[in-house]
């Protein structure tokens, strides 16, 4: 069921699932979701994305009332990065990969709580990794790994630490999917 005049929102659960850590089943997820009264909640593969409508249209009140949910559901909350379909429709069209050919499996995006400092910003130099790249526009840096993002050294955690702002990582393919899910 469409909710029509609902903001529209894809929330995305930091190390949900992610090499037998931070276990939370999608079902139970959705229940979770439904219970703050959010309409038309569906999740889309098991590493945390739940696509879903809310009233407000305060991205900061609806990541506070989901964590506070999520810590009495399961005594622990992942982060919870939040995007709009808008937002998402932004990330789609702004990566300088897909236009170069990079293999979608192959390609990342890192979304960012929050836009880096510029302090951050200006002394952030990515480690050396082979024939990987990265972009880093407002709260998403784009990545190629050419060679898979197992062996690259741009993972989330460097990232995390270098520009002082928490973050989850999808992969192209599912980036792409949760757009199309958001606009059906």
């Amino acid at each position: 069921m469409i909710t029509p005049g609902m903001p529209h929102y894809i929330a995305l659960l930091r190390s949900v699932n992610v090499a037998g850590h931070g276990r939370l089943a999608m079902a139970d997820l959705q229940r979770s979701f439904i219970a703050l009264g959010l309409a038309d909640v569906s999740t889309y593969i098991q590493t945390g994305n739940v696509l879903f409508r809310s009233p407000s249209k305060s991205s900061s009140t609806v990541v506070s009332r989901i964590e506070r949910q999520l810590e009495q559901d399961f005594g622990s909350a992942p982060a919870v990065i939040l995007r709009t379909v808008p937002e998402l429709s932004r990330v789609l069209a702004t990566s300088p990969f897909p236009a170069r050919g990079a293999d979608p499996s192959r390609h990342h995006v890192t979304f960012l709580a929050e836009e880096p400092s510029r302090e951050k910003l200006a002394t952030f130099a990515a480690p050396p990794s082979g024939r990987d790249e990265l972009v880093i526009v407002g709260r998403e840096v784009y990545v190629h790994t050419p060679d898979g993002y197992a062996r690259s050294k741009l993972s989330g955690a460097m990232l995390e630490r270098r520009l002082g702002v928490m973050s989850t990582t999808r992969n192209w393919n599912t980036v792409t999917k949760l757009s199309q899910l958001a606009a059906g």
